[in-house]
């Protein structure tokens, strides 16, 4: 199985006038993120899922990446991919879906901590940027530090 850990696009600063959730992508974070997501198409293969945090800035993000994908089979809205998100729930999670390759869009700092944690014991210090991607590959079902990872990719700059 492929896990593919996707952080959403460059998004409107945070600020006092607008709700965290609601906070959109900047019109230069859409453009990054379809340049970027043309690239991986070379590279990964079709999702059998993308699954999305429900935060405006991901959703933009999940979609995008369907579209330039030509995935059809609709993008999921999960609770679990909030900031906060445990990895054991995204371990029990993939499992359930019985798919070869997830997409996972949500936000930093877990997308560090669970890359680190599907991949071994201990923190890994990297740069998780926005609009990047990482791939992380299993033996059959997803374990806690059994996963090895195939590349993390940062975004197109264009």
């Amino acid at each position: 199985m492929n896990i593919y850990l996707i952080r959403h696009g460059k998004a409107e600063p945070t600020s006092s006038l607008v709700d965290d959730k609601e906070r959109q992508l900047t019109d230069e974070g859409k453009k990054i993120l379809r340049s970027s997501a043309e690239q991986w198409k070379s590279v990964i293969k079709q999702p059998d899922f993308i699954l999305t945090s429900p935060l405006i800035r991901a959703v933009q993000t999940a979609e995008i990446i369907a579209e330039v994908m030509n995935f059809n089979d609709g993008v999921l809205n999960e609770n679990l991919l909030l900031p906060g998100s445990s990895t054991n729930s995204l371990i029990e999670l993939s499992k359930s879906l019985n798919a070869e390759n997830i997409f996972f869009v949500a936000h930093q700092p877990d997308l560090s901590f669970h890359l680190s944690r599907f991949i071994g014991n201990t923190e890994v210090n990297l740069k998780f940027s926005p609009g990047s991607i990482a791939k992380i590959s299993f033996e059959g079902k997803p374990k806690l530090g059994k996963g090895m990872l195939a590349f993390l990719l940062p975004p197109v700059t264009i």
